[in-house]
């Protein structure tokens, strides 16, 4: 063990009994000076150095653990005056009471000079780990809470993916996709004064009405073909709905062709009395085709798609008396072909800016497709009270005024 000479503060073996610098007696020394017990305890040094009078011995910095070292065998004779064996170092300082000699002065030497012993930074607890150190690790709880934080987040941030997805998709195919079908499908109208909607497409029976619809319905219309149509009907029923369904496509129109058609009736009354929709159709392909139209606002002309533009010579309508008085200015009879399974039809039309009037003839087929037989001046005034064919093949019309 090293301590420090008492007088000259040199450092020296602890069994030495006479310091070596200054002669100063070691054994009487109790406890080291105040200075190293107010140090921080270091680990000791377990260590024999060689005593010499000559030869200073060096400062020694504990080191930060402890190590040992083979003792040092020194070329002076030992003899048991000069040495003494401590036993194992405590926290107190035996003191040998055996006599020592008298000291032997020691010649000064330039690296004898006293050395003053300083608190070495490395020695002091560090509040700090030092610059450069590893990293401390957590403690293992820490890193547990951590990974367990880590993991309900990322649980939540997975939920919440999941949720926004899976509303999504039941928006976007529930709510979004079939406004949008909606939006893009063809309008359709009825022209017949009741078509029925039915939930299959098969006609003539009782268990698949859906609904009836009256004259005018606007159809979102989703798929046609030459016998059916599928639709849903823009109106909404008493419980809030829409009833989808299948019509027949004979019974319905495009919106222009719906628009034009409707022009063509001057009255209710009109409408009501050439109610069959074979009827409706002759009309309004003779429209179609002569370029003609009926009355009809301006904006609504433009949106329904009409491209005819009215004027004084263009605009024809049909005006009739109630349906059950007669005569009127229709007429259904056989002529053309007296076995028919349709009835001809005879109407009247009238341009509302000169008044002028002609009578329209029409036979069907049996696909119920019209026909214009015949076509001649009407008078004035007066309804078609009888059509017969004459001899050489004309119509001849009698009218009551």
């Amino acid at each position: 063990m090293i301590i420090k000479c008492p007088k000259c503060n040199h450092f020296v073996v602890d069994t030495t009994v006479v310091c070596p610098h200054c002669g100063e007696t070691l054994k009487n020394t109790v406890q080291a000076p105040q200075e190293e017990r107010t140090q921080p305890a270091q680990q000791s040094v377990e260590t024999d150095l060689e005593v010499t009078p000559s030869a200073p011995i060096p400062p020694v910095v504990p080191p930060q653990e402890e190590v040992e070292t083979e003792p040092v065998v020194s070329s002076e004779t030992v003899t048991p005056e000069n040495v003494h064996i401590q036993p194992e170092p405590s926290s107190q300082i035996v003191v040998d009471p055996v006599t020592s000699p008298a000291p032997v002065p020691a010649s000064p030497s330039p690296m004898a000079q006293p050395v003053q012993s300083s608190p070495s930074p490395m020695a002091q607890p560090s509040q700090q780990p030092m610059q450069g150190s590893a990293p401390v690790a957590p403690p293992p709880a820490y890193q547990r809470a951590k990974k367990s934080n880590s993991m309900i987040i990322a649980l939540i941030v997975f939920l919440t993916i999941l949720l926004c997805g899976v509303g999504g998709y039941l928006y976007y195919d529930s709510v979004y996709l079939p406004a949008k079908i909606d939006r893009e499908a063809p309008r359709y109208y009825t022209m017949a004064n009741a078509v029925v909607l039915r939930s299959s497409k098969s006609a003539g029976a009782d268990f698949n009405k859906v609904a009836s619809l009256p004259y005018g319905t606007e159809l979102i219309t989703y798929e046609q073909d030459a016998e059916w149509s599928s639709v849903k009907a823009n109106t909404t029923t008493a419980d809030g709905s829409q009833p989808k369904g299948f019509v027949a496509s004979q019974f319905i129109l495009s919106k222009p062709d719906f628009f034009l058609l409707n022009s063509i009736f001057g009255d209710q009354d009109s409408r009501e009395v050439v109610f069959t929709t074979k009827c409706r159709m002759a009309l309004l392909n003779y429209f179609k085709e002569h370029g003609l139209v009926g009355k009809i606002d301006e904006q609504m002309r433009q949106d329904a798609g009409i491209a005819t533009i009215p004027d004084t010579g263009n605009q024809w309508q049909v005006f009739c008396r109630p349906k059950d008085v007669k005569p009127n200015n229709v007429l259904f009879k056989r002529l053309h072909d007296k076995n028919s399974n349709f009835t001809d039809f005879a109407v009247i039309i009238q341009n509302i800016s000169n008044g002028e009037r002609r009578l329209l003839y029409f036979y069907f087929n049996d696909a119920e497709q019209p026909y214009l037989w015949f076509e001649q001046a009407a008078p004035e005034s007066g309804y078609i009270k009888d059509a017969v064919i004459t001899r050489s093949g004309y119509l001849q019309a009698y009218y009551s005024y």
